[in-house]
């Protein structure tokens, strides 16, 4: 069993996340993106604390000359931005001047960096092991971004806080995540860290917070490795993993042998081999995402929607049982390149044929087209018979449905698109009443109607994807999930 976390780290960590005050030491111009970051998310400008022995202000912030000069006696969270040169006799400063609750060390150039950084580490985290007050993320990290918190280390990340939470080894991967994420599929975030090279709190320590907390819901890691000064950190690791009750996306950067050259320059990570990885993916309760951005936020996109669909209705989520899909669209061609796509992915689409079939063409006698699955309807998407195929092709046996759609000039006053959309609505509440997946097919490309219309169809909670490629990768990675869930707890 994995020990309960201390009640010091979770001091720590509701600081971290949380912070009634903050401070920045040393405070410059240079770090322009903090100060926009806080000043986004509506920081307390009174609780924001910049120290600079050199500056009288920063953006109109006053500047104290000493930590000690600062009239709040704790500090919940604080900024360490100095030089490597400087990072350990700064610390002792700091230490001995306030009690720091929670730290993010900025500095880069330490344990990723040469054989002088590594040393640096050890003196850092051997003033971090005695003092009992203070943990610390990074270094070489981004830093901590929390919407409750009011607390972005850079701009244009999302105000409203949601439910999903990161825990990341590298800052840029971090930040195009929130900011990918929130600009595509409107998602929204709980609370995130770029924990860099993990020389005091871990990516376990993380993970533990996070599946206890209440505000976070679905949990993604980026993971490179293990700080080679914490050598028994990968068993606590595992063990943390096993014990998960959240979805957890996982991507590993660090899993091929050139990926681990590239991390130990980039988080000074000690990696695992593929072998041990496949092993750890098969017998624990995450789910393995490609290294690629676009699938973590794709996969994010849809596990966040279905989380929240059975979250409003105070129910818990039912995974997909099977790999049947519908495809529902308007052309013979592509239907059958989506129908390629489908079935290369290991998707079922089932031929409607017999009884079935004659059931369908009793509704409606197509002449043009096909109904056999693809199911090809031209013409008569804004009538009644096209919603009594749709409602009648999707059985409990089909679990996932894809509609192509693309959008009008004048989505507002046109009585097709309008009967045409109350058509799209009635189908996706029958999907989700049988616990069956429905996502609209909405190809990209630059226009102002379509930009309209993507909005209108978040805001009524439909699920878009560009393509039928990344609409069924994501649902495969939905149903593999609850899959290895079923089977685990049926052990």
């Amino acid at each position: 069993m994995v020990l309960p976390m201390n009640s010091k780290t979770i001091e720590s960590l509701n600081a971290l996340f949380y912070p009634k005050n903050l401070a920045i030491y040393e405070a410059s111009e240079k770090l322009w993106y903090f100060m926009m970051g806080l000043n986004d998310l509506n920081f307390d400008k009174n609780k924001l604390f910049l120290i600079s022995p050199s500056k009288e202000e920063i953006s109109g912030i006053k500047c104290y000359k000493s930590l000690k000069d600062v009239p709040d006696d704790t500090i919940d969270h604080l900024i360490l931005s100095v030089g490597r040169d400087r990072i350990v006799e700064s610390l002792k400063t700091i230490l001995s001047q306030k009690k720091i609750r929670s730290m993010h060390i900025f500095t880069a150039g330490m344990g990723e960096s040469d054989n002088q950084g590594v040393e640096i580490e050890k003196q850092v985290k051997d003033i971090l092991d005695k003092d009992t007050n203070t943990r610390a993320t990074g270094p070489n990290g981004m830093g901590v971004y929390s919407a409750k918190g009011h607390l972005a280390y850079e701009p244009l990340m999302p105000k409203e806080p949601g439910n999903i939470s990161l825990v990341f080894q590298s800052g840029d991967l971090h930040s195009q995540m929130v900011r990918l994420g929130a600009i595509r599929h409107g998602l929204r975030y709980s609370k995130g860290v770029s924990i860099g090279n993990c020389l005091d709190l871990q990516v376990a320590d993380m993970l533990e917070y996070y599946n206890n907390d209440r505000d976070t819901d679905l949990i993604l890691v980026y993971f490179e490795g293990f700080n080679s000064l914490h050598p028994n950190e990968g068993k606590r690791f595992l063990k943390t993993l096993r014990e998960m009750k959240k979805p957890v996306l996982f991507m590993n950067g660090g899993s091929t042998k050139r990926s681990q050259t590239a991390a130990l320059s980039h988080t000074g990570s000690i990696g695992t081999s593929q072998k041990i990885w496949k092993g750890i993916y098969k017998q624990m309760p995450i789910l393995e995402v490609p290294t690629s951005l676009d699938d973590m936020i794709d996969y994010t996109y849809l596990f966040s929607n279905v989380i929240n669909r059975y979250k409003s209705k105070n129910k818990e989520v039912v995974y997909p049982k099977g790999k049947n899909a519908l495809i529902i669209l308007w052309s013979g061609g592509f239907g059958i390149a989506a129908t390629n796509t489908l079935t290369e992915l290991g998707m079922n689409v089932p031929v409607f044929k017999g009884e079935f079939l004659e059931k369908l063409r009793k509704i409606y006698p197509v002449k043009i087209g096909s109904l056999s699955n693809p199911i090809d309807l031209p013409w008569i998407s804004s009538s009644d018979k096209y919603l009594d195929l749709a409602l009648t092709a999707i059985t409990k046996d089909i679990n996932l449905v894809m509609v192509l759609t693309d959008a009008w000039e004048d989505i507002e006053s046109e009585d097709y698109f309008q009967k045409y959309y109350n058509n799209l609505l009635k189908i996706k509440e029958h999907t989700e009443s049988l616990d069956s997946i429905f996502s609209l097919v909405f190809p990209y490309y630059p226009a102002r109607r379509r930009r309209k219309y993507y909005s209108k169809l978040q805001k009524d909670e439909f699920i878009i994807y560009p393509s039928f490629r990344r609409a069924a990768k994501s649902f495969l990675a939905l149903y593999e999930y609850g899959r290895k869930i079923n089977k685990i707890n049926q052990k």
